[in-house]
């Protein structure tokens, strides 16, 4: 009953907000007449065109903003309610909004393919007798048409423009994605504690091998959506033939013999693998997997059978990512995907994509893009021109402008690594290749984001972007003459850019260390630190000093200021021991004992002693023969025969540590 109630007051919360829209006299708005014009041709050619429709929503900027202000995961049942409700009023809203838009076809020659929850924009198949309704709509404000889009081609042996071909730097040299890791700062942030577990990084792509062992024990999340190469709804090319699919499976990738088929795999290993030595950037995270691109014929891709994206899918993928923004805790999106090459931003080029960014970056969710790899000066690629994307261009590993990367001052946000990364692949569960292109600089990003928002769970997009630019290594293109530099993400700097505190960890000797290692680090605020104690041999650790105290081993730290720990230890000395043989007679019997004579060190101050442990010595081996009492200083080994015997005699300490043994031989004299 109570969810019936509550559905009903969203419906009419939505219908409230419809009311208040006033129909009439509502101005023509400006749409692009050029790409119209284009679209109108292609309809009378066609008989219909597919195009995205952006329309008209009362109150959709505080509705949105309603919305994504539940950045996180639902924390409360007060929070998912209230979140819930946000979401589905501003869902209900679009819908009732976009059947005005369909309520004015209404006698054209048109087909509904799609529409999306929380952005303003549907899909449909149109004539050209129902395109001109669309172009004089007051309540349509721009069409655009639904393109398939290929992956990011991958770099080819030569190039436009000044960079050329691939450099020697960029050909396959027995390379390691923890080449990357390690250059970018990532083992570094490792070491403070942060891996990206319990973040996921969204992987809009081809799929993914998800029983490869470079995810072993991740949790994937799976999806699809695919309308096929006809690009309309009902059948497509998720595996249960449908062009939308969530849950297990869903994402498993297409046939090799398409072009592209395992890119996804590959992508997501460098976001977040991790297997054996080998990591990718945020190793501990998790993967949101979504299958966007459809299977397409070799005529289609001009030689062999490729995949491509509709815009559609890329928007439904990216609606399917912010829906689950309160069941999980998503730090960023990949894309890999576009073409055409675009000197400035890009923002109108499509704008439902960018809505659909928006709509993600203000729920704290970056998208990282790759710029393209067509060798290019001043233009790098759509939709990593548009300007709320994180777009990201490929260096070498010695920190050069990748060849193939498109390169722009202003529209390229970073670098990261791209050339000669090694990562899965979709042939086995076991295999790994390296590859080129701004397509593998991308995940370094990506994966990056979900290390600092591991460390800094509010931070927004901007912060952590700023962070990443003013902290990155600077990296020169021969495109403009090596003067405008663009910041190669360096994430343990950025990360300690965002504010930290110091832990200096301390020992009173060199019997034991800790983990990490004695020395200085800076950990972000309220992040809870662990901290090893590790004793040596015949070494008690006797407890932390400063600000952490007793004998808790790991002890957590928790940096809300700089903070000081010394672990202390104490060596645990041998008893001062002696040893003899006599021959016991008695009743005409003959007996061997052999009598043990111990006192605890002096050395051992401050210890308590809890008992002593005796062995028999052969060489190297220690045989366990009996543990007595601490007040107890001798022992009697009664039937020990003639022979000498070597005996061991250590303290044990009330914490269970065993201290150095005295070696002592009893024999006859």
């Amino acid at each position: 009953m109570r969810k019936k109630t509550r559905r009903a007051a969203v419906h009419l919360l939505a219908a409230l907000v419809l009311a208040a829209w006033p129909l009439a006299g509502l101005a023509q708005h400006e749409k692009n007449q050029a790409g119209i014009g284009q679209l109108r041709e292609k309809a009378w050619a066609e008989g219909r065109v597919q195009v995205i429709v952006h329309f008209t929503v009362p109150d959709i900027e505080n509705l949105t903003a309603d919305s994504t202000r539940f950045t996180g995961v639902d924390e409360t049942p007060e929070t998912a309610l209230e979140r819930s409700l946000a979401d589905q009023v501003l869902a209900k809203t679009i819908e009732y909004a976009s059947w005005r838009v369909l309520t004015e076809l209404q006698g054209t020659d048109f087909e509904f393919v799609t529409g999306f929850d929380y952005i303003p924009y549907i899909t449909l198949r149109v004539s050209p007798n129902a395109l001109a309704v669309l172009e004089n709509s007051p309540n349509v404000l721009d069409i655009s048409e639904d393109l398939p889009r290929k992956l990011i081609d991958p770099p080819g042996p030569g190039g436009e423009g000044p960079k050329g071909g691939l450099s020697a730097d960029e050909i396959r040299v027995d390379p390691l994605l923890d080449d990357t890791a390690a250059l970018v700062g990532a083992t570094a942030v490792w070491a403070m504690g942060y891996t990206g577990a319990g973040w996921y990084v969204a992987v809009l792509d081809t799929g993914i091998r998800k029983t490869h062992q470079f995810f072993t024990g991740k949790t994937i999340i799976e999806a699809c959506r695919a309308m096929g190469r006809d690009g309309l709804p009902g059948a497509g090319d998720c595996p249960n033939g449908l062009a939308v699919m969530n849950g297990p499976g869903s994402a498993v990738h297409y046939p090799s013999t398409y072009d592209g088929f395992d890119h996804g795999t590959h992508v997501a290993g460098i976001a977040t693998g991790n297997y054996g030595t080998l990591a990718g950037i945020a190793k501990g995270a998790g993967v949101i997997a979504v299958k966007i691109f459809s299977k397409f014929t070799a005529g289609d891709c001009g030689g062999s059978p490729c995949v491509s994206a509709w815009d559609s899918d890329i928007l439904a993928g990216l609606n399917y990512v912010y829906s689950l923004r309160s069941a999980y805790k998503i730090a960023s999106v990949n894309m890999s995907l576009g073409g055409g090459l675009y000197p400035n931003f890009c923002d109108s080029v499509n704008s439902s994509v960018k809505s659909a960014i928006d709509l993600l970056r203000a729920a704290g969710i970056a998208t990282a893009i790759a710029t393209g790899n067509s060798y290019s000066c001043g233009r790098i690629s759509w939709p990593a021109c548009i300007s709320t994307s994180v777009s990201v261009g490929s260096s070498t590993k010695s920190d050069g402008d990748s060849s193939f990367n498109n390169w722009d001052s202003v529209t390229q946000r970073l670098y990261a690594p791209g050339s000669s990364i090694y990562s899965s692949t979709g042939d086995s569960d076991s295999s790994y290749a390296s590859w080129n292109g701004t397509s593998m600089a991308t995940p370094h990003v990506a994966g990056a984001w979900a290390l600092l928002r591991q460390a800094f769970p509010t931070a927004g997009v901007t912060t952590l972007l700023t962070a990443l630019r003013t902290k990155g290594k600077l990296i020169y293109s021969v495109c403009d003459g090596y003067n405008a530099g663009i910041p190669r993400i360096q994430i343990d700097k950025a990360l300690q850019s965002l504010g930290s505190f110091i832990l200096t960890i301390q020992r009173n000797n060199t019997w034991g260390t800790t983990t990490p290692a004695p020395g200085a680090y800076a950990y972000p605020p309220n992040a809870s630190v662990s901290v090893t104690a590790v004793p040596q041999n015949y070494v008690q650790f006797n407890g932390w000093t400063g600000d952490a105290t007793g004998t808790t081993n790991p002890v957590t730290v928790v940096m809300n200021r700089n903070k000081t720990i010394k672990a202390w230890y104490q060596y645990i000395y041998a008893p001062t021991a002696s040893a003899k043989k006599v021959l016991n007679r008695s009743f005409s019997q003959a007996e061997y004992i052999d009598i043990l004579t111990w006192q605890n060190s002096a050395d051992n101050t401050g210890l308590t002693i809890a008992s002593f442990k005796i062995y028999t010595v052969s060489g190297s081996t220690y045989t366990p023969l009996t543990t007595v009492n601490a007040d107890q200083t001798t022992y009697s080994r009664r039937n020990a025969g003639e022979a000498a015997t070597q005996y061991a005699i250590a303290a044990i300490t009330s914490a269970g540590r065993e201290g150095a043994p005295a070696l002592v031989t009893a024999e006859l004299d």
